[in-house]
């Protein structure tokens, strides 16, 4: 087994950046780059590039064979493509900054070169792979249940990135509204905003005014754990 915690130290933008400058060819193929808030790049099967995200929130938006679209969203020190192999990169993946984004451009087969040389355990594969297992779990999950459950489920989730502001109390993160939410729990936004209604009707949340506040958690939990 190896120790999650030297994983994520490993794994870090912080020091993932000090390996790939170790290399003399890192300022050839390493480029900083700003992603303003609603900025989006489109990417396919043909991308030769990896992305390390150092600050900010993307909304990582994948469509698969069957055009059925997936959403997330990924934060540091996460990365919006890791594609374990060559053949893994998806037919066709958006990426969009919910905030103002900082991110590391990296030629693909620079970044594959180093860590070949400087990470021989692997650590930084297996912690993708660790946080893509995570991420398939919750998206089976959250497939499996009704469409309120889904958005109860998708609220407690965001409490991870959100502000908290008492022992019962949370304030999400300025760029949740109806349409984000509604994609991410897979609704339609009609339904989300009807809801959202019912939440604000029995105290659960606030949604008058940005930030949105969830104002009882622990009741927010109790609807998506009542018995069906």
């Amino acid at each position: 087994m190896y120790p999650k915690n030297i994983m994520e130290v490993f794994a870090s933008p912080k020091n993932l950046v000090k390996l790939l400058k170790r290399d003399l060819q890192f300022n050839q193929f390493c480029v900083e780059e700003h992603l303003k808030k609603g900025d989006t790049l489109m990417l396919d099967s043909k991308n030769k590039f990896f992305y390390m995200l150092e600050s900010g929130y993307l909304k990582e938006t994948y469509t698969d064979i069957l055009n059925i679209q997936f959403h997330l969203i990924v934060k540091p020190p996460h990365f919006p493509i890791f594609a374990t192999t060559e053949e893994e990169m998806p037919e066709s993946i958006s990426l969009t900054a919910l905030t103002d984004v900082r991110w590391w451009k990296i030629d693909f087969q620079f970044f594959k070169k180093v860590l070949y040389s400087e990470d021989p355990r692997s650590y930084v594969v297996l912690h993708n792979l660790l946080f893509v297992k995570s991420r398939l779990y919750e998206l089976v999950v959250k497939d499996r249940m009704e469409a309120a459950d889904r958005i109860y489920y998708t609220l407690l989730q965001l409490l991870d990135i959100s502000l908290v502001t008492g022992k019962n109390r949370a304030e999400f993160p300025r760029f949740l509204d109806y349409t984000l939410l509604a994609e991410l729990a897979s609704t339609s936004r009609s339904y989300t905003v009807t809801l959202l209604g019912e939440l604000r009707g029995k105290g659960i949340l606030v949604t008058h005014k940005k930030p949105w506040k969830l104002e009882d958690i622990a009741a927010l939990r109790a609807l998506l754990f009542k018995e069906k």
